[in-house]
């Protein structure tokens, strides 16, 4: 089950494949509510869905990657909307 941080990075990893690195994710997510967290907690979460198989990092600065969602974190997400209507 995907906490509501988890969501909120996929649904910004999504609106902005491949155009995100960890400080503008980390920018994106606290603009759009993620004010009760800290960074750490954002980058774990981040991780978290890349251990998962929802998101990969790649690009060419393996220090700062971009972000891109995976077929299983679109589906993973698909779910959760359908559930949550």
């Amino acid at each position: 089950m995907l906490k509501p941080g988890e969501i909120l990075l996929l649904r910004l990893i999504r609106a902005n494949s491949g155009k995100l690195n960890f400080c503008t994710l980390d920018r994106a997510a606290w603009r759009n509510g993620w004010r009760d967290l800290d960074k750490r907690q954002v980058f774990d979460a981040t991780y978290s869905l890349i251990d998962r198989g929802y998101v990969v990092a790649k690009g060419e600065n393996p220090g700062m990657p971009n972000y891109w969602i995976t077929d299983s974190g679109m589906k993973i997400l698909q779910e959760f909307v359908e559930n949550k209507l």
